[in-house]
């Protein structure tokens, strides 16, 4: 029986269930960092095997539930290419188990949790010199004490890194969401007559997810 051969695409939705951020550029992005090399056919088209896409999938688990760097990552790949056993991470399940243990989540924690730098970087997989340059450019606030907030802002700029996009280079996020913030500002104005603040917060809240999808939806017809 031949092996069943996916397209980069076919790749991603199988994986997508369970790696919802998982996408076609974060595979090309391992792909060029050695992590995977996919066969091509004739016309240069990506074809993965089901050996892809489990190394690509342990490439994901470790990433998400432990926090690895890929340099980390390719050791252990490349222990397993050679019929070692790679280093077990101290909160891991054995990479056999059928369903990868879910990473912590900040939602578990306090809602008012202030959490200092280094436990920042555990929680978002940013490196202290990443969080450095995120402090830099304005894009994460130059404190003792970060909020729930900033580690998911923290680890959205951490996913960016791993597309390929290292926080050094990320000043033309900041620049584009400090214009959309400007623009919120501009439109939210001074509460309304007789509005609470709860009610300003929420008003705010939509305006600011309203901007975000809009943000989605152009990026998505301009790639």
């Amino acid at each position: 029986m031949s092996t069943h051969l996916m397209g980069i695409g076919e790749t991603v939705s199988t994986l997508r269930p369970d790696f919802p951020d998982v996408s076609v550029s974060k595979i090309r992005f391992l792909e060029s960092e050695g992590l995977v090399a996919p066969l091509r056919t004739p016309s240069g088209y990506r074809k993965y095997t089901p050996a892809h896409l489990e190394r690509i999938r342990y490439v994901l688990t470790m990433q998400r539930d432990h926090y690895l760097p890929l340099k980390v990552i390719a050791d252990h790949l490349d222990a397993l290419d050679r019929g070692l056993t790679p280093p077990e991470p101290v909160d891991a399940t054995p990479h056999s188990s059928a369903t990868p243990t879910a990473a912590p989540d900040v939602g578990s924690l306090d809602t008012g949790a202030r959490l200092k730098p280094a436990e920042v970087c555990r929680e978002s997989g940013l490196s202290a010199e990443d969080l450095e340059q995120a402090v830099a450019l304005g894009l994460l606030p130059d404190t003792s004490e970060y909020t729930l907030d900033h580690v998911e802002a923290a680890r959205a700029l951490a996913a960016l890194r791993d597309c390929g996009v290292p926080v050094r280079n990320a000043r033309p996020v900041y620049l584009a969401v400090r214009r959309e913030v400007d623009l919120c500002t501009t439109v939210l104005g001074q509460r309304h007559s007789g509005e609470t603040e709860e009610e300003f917060a929420q008003r705010a809240q939509e305006l600011a997810a309203t901007m975000v999808r809009v943000h989605v939806a152009v990026m998505r017809s301009q790639l």
